[in-house]
Order: C-alpha cells, then structure tokens, then sequence
C-alpha cells in the first residue's frame, strides 16, 4: 500500500518537473544558456589561437598560417558547440 502511494507520488513528481521545464523560459534561463555558451564559443577559438601561435613558432619559423587555421576551426567548432548546446537547453 504504501508502495502504491510512493509511485504515485514520484509520478506526480515527474509530472510537475515535466510541466515546469516547458514553462516560459525567463530572462534568467537566457542568461544563463549565453553565459555558457559564450564559454563554449570562446574556449576553442582561444585554443586554436594558442595551439596555432605554438606550431607557427616549431615549424614555420614565424608565420601564421597555422595560428589563422586554428582560429578559423576553432570558430566553427565553438558555433557547432553552441547551436548543440542551444537546441538542448531551449527543448527543441
């Protein structure tokens, strides 16, 4: 008996979190999904730039051939990773 009312109640729990995650986002909510996701666009460019600058110095003797490659990949994979990271925190 006391089982069946255990389930129950976890049920309507769920129920409850359900409905209150497809509530109207807030500003907060907002916030918060750009203030990580500026995180997630800004670490890999920073990346690239570093790991560029360091293989520009070992191998090409001063270039930066490789140190605008990185960047350029590492903005693409930061607005990869912010698009996945958006379409999973706005429910889509």
């Amino acid at each position: 008996m006391t089982q069946d009312r255990f389930s129950r109640e976890i049920a309507d729990s769920g129920r409850k979190l359900a409905a209150a995650r497809k509530a109207r986002p807030t500003a907060w909510r907002y916030a918060a999904l750009l203030g990580a996701g500026g995180w997630l666009l800004v670490v890999p460019v920073v990346g690239g730039a570093y790991l560029g600058r360091w293989l520009d110095a070992r191998h090409v003797g001063g270039g930066q051939s490789w140190t605008l490659t990185l960047i350029l990949l590492g903005l693409a994979l930061g607005i990869y990773n912010f698009w996945v990271y958006y379409r999973r925190g706005s429910g889509e």
